[in-house]
């Protein structure tokens, strides 16, 4: 999927070290994502993203450079995720990068995988993270107290979700300056529907024409 700023693949084998490195203990991304007690290794990365409980994208920016990392995960069997991501190196912190890669994957979730609530949790010394939560849509849910410990003090964590519904709107009103991208074009459906009403209009065999007699038939034994 394709942004203005970055566009977001699957991630590779080669990018499991690179999201690792990113969270290592002590870095500011750690840091920031209140991850600074989590050693996190490439093949635990490797492992949660090809057994399916965690699913990471990259987020790539239009010279190539792989600039941070977001990822899914189901939280139930009705349509619920969790969010969660890292910009890399913090000076390309503040530079959209995590917001279009954000809204691309929640995109993905919301047209590609039906859900139906997406949920992110974010300390609330999160600078970053709070600009894109408190503009896009997201309800904030609740705060959960003294849940971080950083820089010799405790810090609150902030829960907020988004929507079906709340997406759409948000979708909507700002479709102008970011549109959603079908994954098939409006005109390619158009055109197979086109087809299929021209095809069904000289009443050819389908499944429909003997629904009756199928439908009527007993056991042989």
């Amino acid at each position: 999927m394709q942004g203005r700023l970055v566009r977001i693949e699957w991630a590779t084998e080669d990018d499991y070290e690179l999201i690792a490195s990113w969270l290592k203990p002590l870095s500011p991304a750690a840091a920031m994502t209140a991850d600074t007690r989590e050693f996190l290794t490439p093949a635990k990365v490797k492992a949660a993203n090809e057994d399916g409980n965690v699913r990471f994208f990259m987020a790539v920016a239009n010279d190539g450079e792989r600039v941070g990392a977001v990822n899914y995960r189901p939280v139930n069997s009705s349509g619920s995720y969790s969010l969660g991501g890292v910009v890399g190196d913090w000076q390309k912190w503040s530079r959209g990068y995590g917001a279009e890669a954000f809204g691309l994957v929640i995109e993905h979730l919301f047209n590609g995988l039906n859900a139906h609530r997406v949920e992110f949790t974010t300390a609330a010394y999160n600078k970053e993270t709070l600009k894109i939560l408190t503009k896009g849509g997201f309800v904030l849910e609740g705060v959960l107290r003294d849940y971080h410990y950083l820089d010799g003090m405790y810090y609150d964590r902030t829960v907020w979700s988004i929507l079906r519904e709340e997406f759409e709107e948000y979708a909507a009103a700002s479709a102008e300056h970011f549109p959603v991208v079908d994954a098939i074009p409006a005109e390619d459906k158009e055109k197979a529907r086109e087809l299929l009403s021209k095809f069904l209009a000289n009443d050819p065999p389908t499944s429909l024409r003997d629904f009756e007699r199928r439908s009527s038939r007993t056991r042989a034994y």
